[in-house]
């Protein structure tokens, strides 16, 4: 027999947990089904030997237009999360050591992006890789730039990979720009926040370990039948589908895969064909003490620019090589590393990686110390460094219920197009999370807005 609620929620991220919240507190039944062991999707804070780590979000982003970061200041300070702004500037490296200010990276990397603005502006319906836009800026101004600044300014520019979680030659210029309403708050951490909110649930608003199979419109599509991989069968009035996007596109016969039916609108399925994921990962790195400088809260190490890469801009006809081996190599790919050392006063150091290399590194996560100790030499400036008591290595690529972290633009991508269809929805089938919606979209506050909204919508059907 059909287990029934008035709403069911697939999926028990912050997206999901907040649509909960909103409708317990309007009387409306609803229960979570969550296909992990846990609640929070990529809210995952982890105790390592050092302090505790964020494993998936770690920042609140844009808190001059942050409700959930609004909602949090509004608490009394012993409730509230504690945060840091880690906004001091960041030591630049590259292979040979620490890169200059002299090398004037900061104002050559905020031309480079007003180039791609601009260009962006000229062609409208156009697009193509940050990767090939940042070679066509060169090509037109290399003559006031040295051969130097050319290849700090690649590997400057290509840190935007570190926030996308995608490398630059398939990420889309017309989206990659990064613009901040307000300043980043780093965490510390979500757990506060996650525990805060799914304290105000009870045992019985959601299932853990309920991966779900299919979503089936009936009744004249006045009911919706979910179906879960272990085939328990739950009915409702409404399903707010809060799995991420990387899920929803997933061939329905691969774990994790979801069947709709019927099939999807036309327009959600165009949009998400334009439409894509990203892989940030993150390799935490515990010491027994700190060898390093603890005069910045972040380090960035430079990708190396390929072989013959300046003399290579003089024939316009080709692009240079971008790596792309099966097995990444160290200097390859920038990397972003968190120095807890300065910011928390523990010996650890946490690593930022994209796509493809966290989708190696997650594979192999033995690997990872011996691809980030050369930067990490080069950072300390020492050759004999001592080997970590302990290493942290997310696994979002290699989770069948993730398959990476959150949206991200190829080009060509559409990503408007998508947010409009999954708001519309599907009749009574709704659907939330970070993809979802334009403000904050790829940021909790935005996951967690998105909860409401349909939490919202769903009490206003049923109150008219």
């Amino acid at each position: 027999m059909a287990s029934k609620a008035k709403v069911l929620i697939v999926g028990g991220g912050i997206a999901g947990i907040k649509a909960a919240l909103e409708l317990k507190a309007n009387g409306v039944e609803f229960l979570i089904l969550e296909a992990k062991d846990r609640l929070g999707g990529r809210l995952k804070t982890v105790q390592g030997k050092n302090t505790k780590y964020d494993l998936g979000a770690s920042w609140f982003h844009e808190t001059l237009n942050n409700p959930l970061f609004d909602e949090e200041l509004h608490l009394p300070r012993s409730e509230r999360i504690n945060f840091h702004f880690d906004d001091m500037p960041i030591k630049i490296f590259d292979k040979n050591g620490e890169v200059p200010p002299t090398s004037r990276l900061e104002a050559i990397g905020e031309e480079i992006t007003k180039y791609i603005e601009l260009k962006c502006q000229e062609d409208l319906e156009g697009d193509k890789s940050v990767y090939e836009s940042i070679i066509d800026y060169f090509r037109l101004k290399k003559e006031l730039l040295t051969d130097d600044q050319i290849v700090h300014a690649l590997g400057y520019q290509r840190c935007l990979e570190l926030w996308h979680g995608v490398a630059s030659n398939k990420l889309s210029s017309k989206y990659c720009d990064v613009e901040n309403a307000g300043r980043n708050a780093l965490a510390l951490n979500y757990d506060h926040l996650l525990k805060r909110h799914t304290d105000q649930l009870l045992a019985n608003d959601y299932i853990l370990n309920k991966p779900v199979k299919s979503i089936k419109r009936t009744d004249n599509k006045t009911k919706v039948q979910v179906i879960s991989t272990d085939s328990e069968e739950f009915v409702a009035d409404y399903v707010i589908v809060a799995v991420p996007q990387s899920i929803i596109a997933l061939d329905p016969k691969e774990k994790g895969g979801i069947t709709f039916e019927p099939e999807l609108p036309k327009t959600l399925t165009d949009a998400l064909e334009k439409s894509h994921f990203g892989s940030l990962g993150k390799v935490v790195i515990e010491f027994e003490e700190c060898f390093w400088g603890k005069d910045a809260e972040r380090f960035v190490c430079l990708s190396e620019a390929p072989k013959d890469f300046v003399k290579s801009l003089e024939d316009k006809s080709i692009i240079p090589k971008f790596p792309g081996k099966d097995i990444p190599k160290t200097w390859e790919y920038p990397i972003l590393f968190l120095n807890y050392a300065t910011s928390l006063a523990k010996p650890s150091l946490v690593a930022f990686t994209q796509s493809p290399l966290t989708e190696y590194l997650e594979s192999n996560p033995d690997k990872a110390w011996g691809y980030l100790k050369p930067l990490i030499q080069r950072i300390s400036d020492k050759t004999d460094i001592p080997n970590p008591i302990n290493q942290i290595v997310t696994e979002w690529t290699i989770d069948p219920y993730q398959r990476g972290a959150y949206t991200a633009c190829f080009p060509g991508d559409d990503p408007i197009s998508a947010m409009i269809a999954f708001e519309q929805g599907f009749g009574n089938v709704r659907f939330a999370g970070e993809h979802t919606i334009l403000e904050g979209c790829g940021c909790v506050h935005g996951a967690w807005n998105s909860g409401k909204r349909e939490a919202n919508y769903i009490i206003n059907c049923l109150n008219s």
